[in-house]
């Protein structure tokens, strides 16, 4: 009903109010129910308390170099719990959280911004994270944080992630029709949480340096982040590797088993840095 009323009066709205409308709407993502083999995949999973996190929504699997694996937006921790049982099961440590505004958080809201924040903060609390694993928009933050909170070194996996955040432009677009300006004003706010320009970000500004240090996964029936964000990324990106896959969509491709495959394939530490591992 509030949509399409804001629908309905958006277009002769004055621009700073038809952007707040928007700004509204799009804070407030779904909080999806958890499936049951994302059930199955939690219950083998501790929870970690000891972080003092958002409603403590932050849970571990297995020992070893630890790998922090990143929902989407409107996504939780449980949409990466089978891939995080894998990676575990391959003698790593695997750690999943909610971003606030998704999940358990009990924040009500939700900013691009909040992902960044989010990202880089728990990496600094996990300290010497072996290996980033991001989702959609959890892609694009996850490879943002890498500057704006300076992570260490680390492989970075994006799966379906888009080159800019052109997604919520193009569904603000799709679901309230607002005038050019509104919109344009729109990429501005995005950017600004990116603490830069919409052109730098249309530029691959998230994403330069990353190189032979990431992989990309994406899927031709993506009706969300379409898999030519793929080939754009790995033209900012020299040396870094593309997966494309052809049945599982924006979301399936999670738990797709050639995905989880090639994703724990290139996490996997070397034999000489596993023994190093085990030394120390």
């Amino acid at each position: 009903m509030l949509d399409r009323l804001i629908k309905s009066t958006i277009r002769w709205m004055p621009t700073g109010a038809a952007l707040a409308c928007a700004k509204h709407l799009a804070s407030r993502p779904p909080r999806p129910p958890i499936s049951e083999a994302e059930g199955a995949a939690m219950a083998k999973a501790t929870r970690l308390a000891g972080l003092k996190w958002n409603g403590d929504a932050v849970w571990s699997w297995g020992t070893g170099p630890t790998v922090l694996l990143v929902h989407g937006w409107g996504g939780r921790a449980a949409q990466m719990a089978p891939m995080a049982l894998t990676i575990a099961q391959h003698g790593m440590r695997a750690v999943a959280f909610d971003i606030a505004g998704h999940g358990s958080s009990p924040e009500p809201l939700a900013k691009w911004e909040f992902f960044i924040r989010d990202i880089g903060v728990m990496s600094h609390r996990l300290g010497n994270v072996h290996g980033h694993v991001g989702h959609s928009a959890g892609g694009l933050s996850m490879m943002a944080a890498r500057h704006l909170y300076a992570l260490a070194p680390s492989k970075f996996v994006c799966i379906c992630a888009p080159s800019h955040p052109h997604p919520p432009v193009r569904g603000l677009a799709q679901r309230l029709n607002p005038r050019a300006s509104v919109l344009e004003r729109y990429k501005t706010f995005l950017a600004n949480q990116f603490q830069s320009s919409w052109s730098d970000l249309e530029a691959g500004a998230a994403y330069r340096g990353a190189g032979a240090d990431l992989l990309l996964c994406y899927d031709h029936k993506d009706r969300f982040v379409d898999h030519s964000d793929g080939d754009r990324i790995q033209s900012f990106c020299p040396g870094s590797q593309l997966l494309k896959t052809k049945a599982h969509g924006h979301t399936r491709i999670l738990a797709a088993p050639d995905v989880i495959q090639s994703v724990t394939d290139f996490l996997a530490p070397s034999p000489a840095k596993q023994r190093m591992t085990a030394v120390a």
